[in-house]
């Protein structure tokens, strides 16, 4: 398991992704499956620079856990509490412009993971999204 720390910061997504993109290089990720990490990666970490503080800015901690049939990449945060998986799916169905706001970036999130977890431990927020590197 390796782990980055660093400022909760739009401008940092970059450094993000890459440090989780050289250890998916150094396990031969395979690129179909960088690419999906890659895009969750984005969309929940922007979410956490987006939300998680009110006001100022915190820290988020990246995880990158590589096992011989999974990947798991987990964010922790000290903002406030908040279940993504609470947030129901939006109704892709509808016109966009007729759609409610947000939602949208879980719901990717969640059709592009094999498993989501979040737990609360203390005054942190821990998500865990996981992915199957071998066929089940």
């Amino acid at each position: 398991m390796d782990e980055l720390i660093i400022d909760a910061k739009k401008e940092n997504l970059y450094i993000v992704q890459n440090f989780a993109a050289k250890k998916l290089e150094d396990a031969n990720c395979p690129k179909k499956l960088h690419t999906k990490i890659a895009v969750v990666i984005e969309e929940v970490f922007v979410n956490i620079v987006s939300y998680a503080y009110n006001s100022g800015t915190g820290s988020v901690t990246l995880r990158v856990i590589i096992n011989d049939d999974d990947i798991s990449i987990e964010f922790e945060d000290c903002g406030k509490p908040y279940n993504p998986l609470d947030k129901k799916d939006p109704d892709i169905h509808v016109d966009l412009n007729e759609r409610g706001d947000g939602g949208l970036g879980i719901y990717m999130v969640k059709n592009m993971a094999d498993t989501i977890n979040y737990k609360r431990l203390e005054n942190r927020n821990v998500q865990t999204v996981r992915f199957l590197t071998s066929p089940q």
